[in-house]
């Protein structure tokens, strides 16, 4: 059988994260910086490592209610937010939104769930017209865990006896967790966006709006009168492709950096960017599509040696930045070819 690339690379992306969720102590959430955006919103970063495996979240409050987009692919880490959130919310947590259905947005949501019972959750509507692929595509990643455990018992015995006490330890802990998780479901969406949506939070408004770029169905977030955008992944700095849709991508970032009244832009993975700070992947996607059409008979792996290397220069100054982009570039590429 004949696997599609775009999709082995997304499996990578979360392979890192699927260990770290079993067998890292929960106490590796402090990483995630806390940032107050202004008095109602408080931008939850990711740590610099996991920028690219895993997501940001935005906490939003207003007077009467609390909004909470995205949830982080490590369900220790939401369980540990779930947790910080008695301490910091002031008002009780409305809604939980889903950016898209990636595993890293959407998954942990059941997390959420089963603490906050009372919180609707908010996609958009391609999302909620698949939502039982992604209700199994939970399970299905709860039985991986339960496999990785037991595969993780039976390597035991060709380590030493030191090492032995030490991941037993570990994998004592991820049982406990599994066990957890197992009880958890991710149910249905009780709100559906497929054009826009104003919420009022109590004296602040958020208005949701639906697109199809990053993937076929991306909620994105405006705020403080259009000044503040909560972008998802369709802003990342370095994009992920492998399920775009580049032409409304690009008329969306376009947008996005001709508005002068956008101050101050949230995106899914990565630090607060601005404006100008979008022709970064504007020009990435641009020069894939540009460089597919170009070159339409060459192979993945030529396409991947023969693209500009201008544009792959700002990725490559950093070590993590560039196993990522070249893995993003493979899926962008694969993601164009099949599109002709």
């Amino acid at each position: 059988m004949k696997l599609n690339l775009s999709y082995i690379i997304a499996s990578c992306k979360y392979l890192l994260l699927a260990c770290s969720l079993l067998l890292v102590a929960p106490t590796t959430y402090g990483a995630v910086n806390w940032v107050t955006i202004n008095a109602n919103i408080q931008f939850l970063e990711q740590e610099k490592k996991l920028r690219f495996y895993d997501s940001n979240q935005v906490l939003i409050e207003g007077d009467k209610c609390a909004l909470l987009v995205d949830a982080s692919g490590n369900f220790a880490a939401v369980e540990q937010l779930a947790n910080d959130l008695k301490k910091h919310l002031k008002t009780p947590l409305c809604y939980l939104v889903a950016s898209h259905y990636h595993d890293d947005h959407l998954l942990g949501m059941a997390v959420m769930q089963h603490f906050y019972p009372d919180a609707k959750l908010i996609v958009h509507q391609q999302v909620n017209s698949d939502f039982n692929r992604y209700q199994k595509a939970f399970n299905d990643q709860l039985d991986s865990y339960e496999k990785s455990i037991e595969l993780s018992y039976q390597r035991l015995a060709g380590i030493s006896k030191a090492e032995q006490a030490q991941w037993r330890e570990k994998l004592e802990l991820a049982k406990k967790r599994l066990f957890r998780w197992q009880e958890y479901q991710l149910k249905s969406p009780e709100i559906i966006i497929d054009e826009n949506k104003t919420l009022d939070l109590g004296g602040f408004k958020v208005t949701l709006n639906a697109h199809q770029a990053h993937t076929s169905g991306d909620l994105t977030l405006t705020t403080n009168s259009g000044r503040v955008l909560i972008g998802g992944d369709i802003v990342d700095w370095l994009p992920y492709p492998g399920h775009g849709e580049f032409k409304s991508w690009k008329t969306l970032l376009k947008q996005y950096i001709d508005d002068e009244n956008l101050a101050l832009i949230i995106p899914g993975h990565g630090g607060i960017l601005d404006r100008a700070q979008l022709k970064q992947p504007l020009a990435f996607l641009t020069a894939i599509t540009e460089h597919v059409n170009k070159n339409n008979d060459q192979t993945i792996e030529q396409l991947v040696l023969s693209f500009p290397e201008k544009v792959m220069k700002p990725y490559t100054e950093e070590s993590l930045n560039a196993k990522s982009s070249n893995l993003f570039l493979q899926s962008g590429l694969a993601r164009a070819k099949n599109a002709k």
